[in-house]
């Protein structure tokens, strides 16, 4: 699909003749999409095309098939977007732009599940157990509570109450 094509899927906006469109003109799925593709998919500056609050068009984009589905593309676009420039980091000479993409892609949703990830259920652990005295080590990104005053150090205790530190 050529660049003109999709220019003619959308309509051209008309003029508007006032500065801020009264709450009696109607808004047309037609000039909605149109501001939509011309602004990216953001909304508040598909709304200041359209001289109408963001709210307005945000829930214009909710009542129309059309306009939800073409607002999850653009958004998917961007998303893509993104993608491409952590990518590009990956390769970067400067080590910091590295780190950036590295974070950027520990923290995303499709790495949640992988072992190194931060907050993952799954996180790596070991458990040392001798003599019904367990000593757990969790790997944790989130920081401690600021009452909490270090580390949380807890004792087990053996069948008779003793507590792993006697």
């Amino acid at each position: 699909m050529g660049k003109g094509m999709i220019e003619e899927e959308f309509l051209p906006l008309p003029y508007f003749p006032w500065a801020a469109r009264p709450s009696h003109a109607t808004l047309e799925v037609e000039e909605c999409a149109t501001a939509l593709y011309l602004e990216a998919g953001v909304v508040s500056r598909a709304a200041g095309r359209l001289r109408v609050e963001p709210l307005r068009l945000q829930r214009a984009i909710n009542r129309s098939g059309r306009l939800r589905k073409l607002h999850a593309e653009l958004v998917a676009l961007l998303n893509d977007k993104v993608h491409e420039e952590v990518i590009k980091a990956f390769g970067d000479d400067d080590s910091r732009r590295r780190e950036w993409a590295s974070s950027r892609v520990i923290n995303s949703k499709q790495f949640q599940d992988h072992p190194l990830a931060p907050n993952n259920a799954n996180a790596p652990q070991l458990s040392i157990t001798h003599e019904n005295n367990n000593i757990t080590f969790v790997w944790r990104t989130e920081p401690l509570p600021v009452d909490s005053g270090g580390p949380v150090i807890e004792n087990s205790f053996d069948e008779k109450g003793h507590s792993s530190g006697d």
